[in-house]
């Protein structure tokens, strides 16, 4: 398991679980968190939540469709 522990503001820190322990933990997670942010900063809200719902995280975008 690992935390995005950065602080920003009042968005709670992103866990994602993974079967990698250690280093290897925090590199999937820096992957996985630049990601999102590159998928976010292209306007690609619904791909960015495609990835956070792989880990359960609550979506950063609202579906107006669901």
């Amino acid at each position: 398991m690992s935390y995005l522990d950065e602080s920003f503001g009042d968005i709670p820190p992103l866990k994602f679980v993974t079967a990698h322990e250690g280093r290897e933990a925090e590199r999937v997670k820096r992957f996985i968190w630049n990601r999102i942010l590159v998928l976010l900063g292209r306007s690609k809200e619904p791909k960015a939540n495609s990835i956070l719902e792989e880990f359960d995280v609550p979506p950063v975008w609202d579906d107006p469709l669901m």
